[in-house]
């Protein structure tokens, strides 16, 4: 039975809000069908371009060709490289030769720590995962090792990265199986379970990768949008500072939504997703039913004024 990754995320908005978190904003009408005529005419031409020179296929011998500097370092100076590689990735973006740079320090590090390097078919399929590509892999294939590459990448240049799996089981597996590989580049790897305090759910997620569940994260990040009463914007959470109601310290768990790397992407996205997630929330209490009291004693107010008004008339 074949599994499949999928990813998504947008490193672009780094930065731009307190709280980030992927950018979902409709494109016009006229981007819409300007992108519907290039798929259908440009699009197929430039993808079969694109294959007929190699591809995604072009990354393993990209990688391979970084590797020979990298063999004779020692452990220090391999670390010392990937220290190095987090200014260049967020100076330069992910860029085709510098991925290929990073993939060949991974790979290196991962022979070192786990005794075993990424195979060319892992460094394409974790190429295509960086490029927002659904990723299918037959098992045995290595889908947890071949995530390591994307999610390694995109940590060492400083952003959130979140492996989503099933279930708690195969998080805390993947996460333990894995952590030599981080914690030898420099980063920090963290697992969110059901049972979870709020304070060990804020830790596991400020590390650098964190893996969790689907229904955990959606959970977390609903919570962290109630606390944030929907207003995520730099200027709204100035505008609150301004007048004294800023969150308080440990409001929020999840330091922000920018890179996720989605196991078993058709039974999260598909499967899963028939069963909304539910969050209640008590809404109307203390000053709150002050606010609606005034409001309803302003419309009935309102409302008096107009039948006076239409009885006099």
């Amino acid at each position: 039975m074949s599994r499949r990754l999928a990813v998504f995320g947008d490193v672009a908005l780094a930065g731009a809000r307190p709280y980030a978190e992927r950018g979902e904003a409709e494109p016009q009408w006229h981007d819409k069908l300007a992108l519907g005529l290039f798929d259908a005419t440009l699009g197929r031409a430039v993808g079969a371009l694109w294959e007929a020179r190699g591809g995604m296929h072009r990354i393993a011998a990209a990688t391979h060709a970084h590797e020979d500097a990298l063999h004779s370092l020692a452990d220090e100076q391999l670390r010392a490289r990937a220290t190095a590689m987090r200014a260049r990735l967020r100076q330069h973006g992910f860029a085709f030769e510098l991925v290929a740079e990073c993939f060949a320090l991974i790979r290196t590090a991962a022979a070192r720590t786990l005794g075993q390097s990424h195979y060319d078919t892992q460094l394409i399929a974790g190429f295509a995962l960086l490029r927002g590509r659904l990723v299918e892999m037959a098992t045995g294939e290595g889908k947890t090792f071949c995530a390591t590459l994307p999610a390694c990448t995109v940590a060492l240049a400083g952003y959130p990265v979140h492996v989503i799996t099933v279930n708690d089981y195969l998080a805390q597996r993947d996460a333990e199986k894995m952590r030599p590989l981080y914690e030898f580049l420099g980063l920090g790897v963290g697992t969110v379970i059901q049972g979870q305090e709020k304070d060990q759910r804020r830790s596991a997620y400020a590390l650098s990768v964190t893996y969790c569940t689907n229904k955990e994260l959606a959970f977390d990040y609903l919570r962290d949008l109630v606390a944030l009463e929907g207003r995520t914007s730099r200027l709204h959470q100035a505008l609150k500072r301004m007048a004294g109601e800023s969150l308080k310290d440990g409001a929020l768990v999840l330091r922000g939504l920018y890179f996720a790397i989605v196991d078993e992407a058709d039974s999260v996205f598909v499967d899963e997703a028939r069963t909304p997630l539910i969050l209640s929330a008590s809404v109307a209490s203390g000053d709150d039913e002050q606010q609606c009291g005034a409001v309803l004693a302003f419309a009935a107010s309102i409302s008096m004024s107009a039948r006076s008004s239409m009885r006099s008339g």
